[in-house]
């Protein structure tokens, strides 16, 4: 299920049920507002658990940095030993770290981006959210009209109860639905075993940046000797 999954089902079943049911409107209109106060609650909840997501991403960015750094000095250590073949083993193994720290930095962004645009999307829904309950008589009455008319199924749930902040709330639950696929799909991109996984075989199927190596090899050198 994705974070907001549950809060649609609320918005999208109640203003389809504020039309279709002969139960009282007032009531009815109640009931969403509680409904959408409990969804809107445990949504906060998990917002704030895949913004932490990103928060450890973060963290392990540092961590691959700081790899690299290390295996930086591994090499210079082994070119003072008079070993090569293990200084460009070492420098191989910061390359790889880097590319994977690389990776790290854009699901960073990915995933705060679309947790950012989750947040501000969350926060218009609280306010409509206030709008209906200061609102709740005139809605009762509005949702009363729009079913003494000939409904056309064609039409949106929100525009068959007369547009405003049903309609409103309904564009919005259209617009998380997005959201919420691709926040989904960063969370796919943060198991951190399959990330793993395929950094390794990645940096161990292609030699890709060993010229790199080649060349901070010689550079290490030139300093060293210099």
């Amino acid at each position: 299920m994705g974070i907001f999954s549950r809060l649609n089902r609320v918005i999208k079943s109640n203003l389809n049920a504020l039309i279709d049911q002969a139960e009282d409107a007032d009531k009815m209109i109640g009931q969403t507002v509680a409904d959408m106060k409990s969804a809107l609650k445990l949504a906060r909840k998990e917002l704030i658990e895949a913004m932490g997501s990103a928060k450890r991403l973060e963290k392990k960015e540092k961590d691959l940095e700081q790899e690299a750094v290390d295996w930086e000095q591994k090499a210079v250590l082994a070119l003072e030993r008079d070993d090569e073949d293990l200084a460009r083993e070492a420098l191989r193994r910061k390359s790889r770290t880097l590319r994977e720290a690389q990776n790290v930095r854009a699901r960073v962004a990915e995933q705060t981006s679309a947790a950012n645009a989750m947040k501000a999307q969350l926060e218009r829904i609280e306010e409509k959210l206030d709008d209906l309950k200061a609102r709740q008589k005139t809605l009762g009455a509005q949702v009363r009209r729009a079913r003494s008319q000939q409904p056309d199924p064609a039409r949106p749930a929100g525009d068959r109860l007369g547009g405003g902040a049903f309609s409103d709330l309904e564009r919005m639950a259209d617009q998380i639905d997005q959201l919420d696929a691709e926040v989904e799909a960063h969370q796919l991109l943060e198991d951190p075993k399959s990330a793993e996984l395929d950094a390794r075989f990645s940096a161990l199927e292609s030699d890709e940046g060993e010229d790199e190596v080649n060349d901070e090899l010689a550079a290490l050198k030139a300093k060293l000797g210099g």
